[in-house]
């Protein structure tokens, strides 16, 4: 009964885990260099992660830092330029064809005009067909709104009732709620929610106006290629089908008392883990999860109060994994992002 019980809990863990799409903090990426060839970005707008901008401006913004940081959500060391009349920058994540999905990350917006452009797409199967937008407008020289539109470039944007102040780090996310019609999909907007008390009642602002343009979403898009655009930086790009599923490895909940591990994969595609521990732990065992549950290696082993070096199977493919490891009193379940 006891096995039964743990491998339902390990099992409802993989779920929580695969619900996210698609994650980049940009800190293993050179800085002051585009953003365009690094990880999976490409430098044409249009093309969205799909191959080298074959278009009028073939420049993008470059990497830069300092990064971002907010509580249970993400942190990073870098992020990306938000520049005005640059070449964008892509990315494509696996298509969402119905439901939920969350998308989020963070700006620190410098300045932006009062008739803007939309900064931030994503893409329904096509490099010119918007599931939906999102704008900074100026309101007074120190503050700014933040307008969201769905489907096409003639859809109503709205704005949030609240203000916001320029040269300060905020978090946007985005829920966006496929349903049956061709004009009933619901966007919403939550401004720097606090990521632990899950989603807010309210949003900061909604829309269900204009026809749709979804079915097949898979790719996003920091569009730079106007002059209204806002200046800046954006980072921490995070796409999952619910709301934990957003958060970032390394901030995810452990399942063992006050973190006890934390787990280094840097080098995972060249067999090894680093697993800091903060206790001794003997007779224990270690298993490597893909996302759909696959099971990719295990191995016993024993951990001791430091730094511990641990050969795996080499991990071939970038993505998020699970680390399980189970011992006498312990069973920590934690997201690793290999790259």
């Amino acid at each position: 009964m006891n096995k039964k019980l743990l491998l339902l809990a390990i099992l409802n863990s993989f779920a929580l885990f695969s619900q996210t799409i698609f994650q980049d903090n940009l800190s293993n990426y050179t800085t002051g260099q585009t953003l365009s060839g690094q990880g999976t970005w490409t430098n044409n707008s249009s093309g969205a992660g799909t191959g080298a901008c074959t278009g009028a401006i073939c420049t993008n913004a470059a990497v830069v830092t300092p990064g971002f940081s907010y509580t249970n959500y993400g942190t990073s060391t870098k992020s990306l330029q938000l520049l005005a009349d640059t070449d964008g920058c892509g990315s494509l994540f696996t298509t969402v064809t119905s439901g939920d999905m969350y998308v989020g990350f963070m700006i620190n917006v410098s300045s932006a005009v009062t008739n803007p452009n939309d900064f931030f797409r994503v893409n329904n199967g096509n490099s010119f067909v918007t599931g939906f937008r999102v704008f900074i407008k100026t309101v007074t020289p120190n503050t700014f709104t933040i307008g969201i539109s769905k489907g096409g470039a003639g859809n109503t944007v709205v704005y949030t009732t609240n203000t916001y102040a320029f040269n300060q780090d905020c978090l946007l996310i985005l829920k966006y709620s496929q349903l049956a019609g061709a004009a009933d999909d619901i966007l919403n907007l939550y401004v720097n929610p606090v990521i632990a008390s899950g989603i807010p009642a309210t949003p900061d602002a909604t829309t269900n106006m204009g026809t749709d343009q979804s079915g097949t979403i898979d790719r996003l898009v920091f569009r730079q290629n106007a002059t209204a655009t806002p200046t800046g930086r954006a980072g921490l790009v995070s796409v999952a089908r619910s709301w934990t599923g957003l958060i970032f490895p390394n901030l995810s909940v452990s399942q063992f008392e006050k973190e006890a591990f934390t787990i280094n994969a840097k080098n995972a595609k060249n067999g090894l883990l680093t697993i800091n521990s903060n206790t001794n732990l003997e007779n224990a065992s270690l298993s490597i999860y893909s996302l759909d549950g696959k099971l990719l290696g295990s191995k016993n082993l024993s951990l001791i109060d430091s730094e511990n070096a641990i050969t795996i199977n080499p991990i071939q493919n970038s993505g998020v994994y699970v680390v399980s490891i189970i011992g006498h009193g312990v069973n920590s379940n934690q997201k690793i992002y290999v790259e």
